[in-house]
């Protein structure tokens, strides 16, 4: 019995190494300009973190599917956004961060499960100091 489960757990594990794939696509292939970069399941859907370049050949993203986490990137490199998205849907769930180019925060704040703004909000000048704080509670400011 312990040698047939074995033997099952054995070929689950490479059933599920070999269910991934690892893709790569191209703006031009030719030229080399990547356009993604990540790994899918079996089912086609990605999974774990995949690279989202410009057209410039700049990586303009970091997506984590499997946490729904996202860095967005300036074309020159510097850190954009920070954020968990809603993968159906797109909008911003959680603590989401906009930066500026500088490294500095912009704006901070959290979102709700629908993607309505939902507690304190946080803006800030390039400098780093304090421009404004609002509340919004379920998208409106209060």
């Amino acid at each position: 019995m312990k040698k047939a489960l074995l033997i099952f757990i054995t070929f689950l594990s490479i059933n599920t190494i070999n269910a991934q794939e690892k893709i790569e696509k191209y703006y031009n292939y030719a030229k080399g300009n990547i356009k993604e970069a990540g790994a899918i399941d079996k089912n086609g859907f990605p999974i774990g973190e995949w690279n989202y370049y410009l057209e410039s050949g700049a990586l303009g993203y970091i997506i984590n599917w499997e946490t729904n986490f996202s860095k967005e990137f300036y074309e020159t490199g510097e850190l954009k956004v920070t954020r968990t998205f809603n993968p159906d849907t797109g909008a911003s769930i959680g603590e989401s961060t906009t930066y500026f180019k500088n490294g500095k925060i912009e704006l901070s704040g959290n979102y709700d499960k629908n993607g309505d703004k939902n507690g304190v909000f946080k803006t800030f000048f390039k400098n780093g100091t304090l421009k404004n704080i609002q509340t919004y509670i379920n998208g409106k400011l209060q």
